[in-house]
């Protein structure tokens, strides 16, 4: 009792975002609000922490604005694809966008916000869209405040198992036997016992 009671108290979770920044990042089709005041990477991450989205399963793609407006657009590279993810604009509205391929190798797509007010803010990006306009949800008396910067995290596809080639696809579905057709083999198996029983007691 003790110890699960020790896992749930570190173990955060995320609330669903106000009215007041649902909608600053357009095409999204959720807003939620991390429990901590960034969204740190280690020892974990913390959109993992706080099951943003109910998945425990991010990967961080990085960061851009860290340096200011002019750090705008990062790449990364999985599989020997190149996907690159950027923003225009300054640090309370612009655009941003990513490559059109992404929906290619990644099942779900997430933006960050973090500034000076406590707490992140993620945005869980509708499903095939590539760009859309964002506003600062970082509010302080209900004044916008700039971000410090924008995080991109994903969830691979499940075409895509590895970083590093070779990339070894996943082992094929192994079929296994309804429950009612191991019932109906068994039940043959004792017939034809009987069976045989029979024939040998005449």
């Amino acid at each position: 009792m003790l110890i699960a009671s020790l896992f749930n108290f570190s173990h955060a979770s995320s609330i669903a975002c106000g009215a007041a920044i649902a909608n600053k990042v357009t095409l999204n089709m959720g807003c939620e609000v991390g429990s901590q005041k960034n969204d740190k990477l280690n020892p974990t991450l913390a959109v993992n922490d706080d099951s943003m989205f109910s998945i425990t399963d991010w990967e961080f793609f990085g960061k851009i604005f860290e340096s200011g407006t002019g750090d705008n657009s990062l790449d990364i590279d999985f599989v020997g694809n190149s996907y690159t993810f950027s923003a225009t604009g300054s640090l309370q509205m612009g655009t941003w966008s990513m490559s059109s391929d992404i929906w290619d190798a990644f099942d779900d797509i997430m933006l960050v916000f973090k500034g000076g007010v406590a707490n992140y803010t993620g945005y869980l990006i509708k499903d095939g869209e590539v760009s859309g306009n964002y506003m600062t949800p970082q509010l302080k008396d209900g004044k916008p405040q700039d971000i410090s910067h924008i995080t991109f995290y994903g969830i691979r596809g499940t075409g895509v198992q590895c970083e590093t080639e070779p990339c070894v696809p996943p082992p094929p579905p192994v079929d296994t036997p309804e429950p009612a057709s191991i019932a109906l083999f068994m039940l043959g198996v004792t017939g034809l016992g009987l069976a045989s029983r029979r024939r040998k007691q005449k």
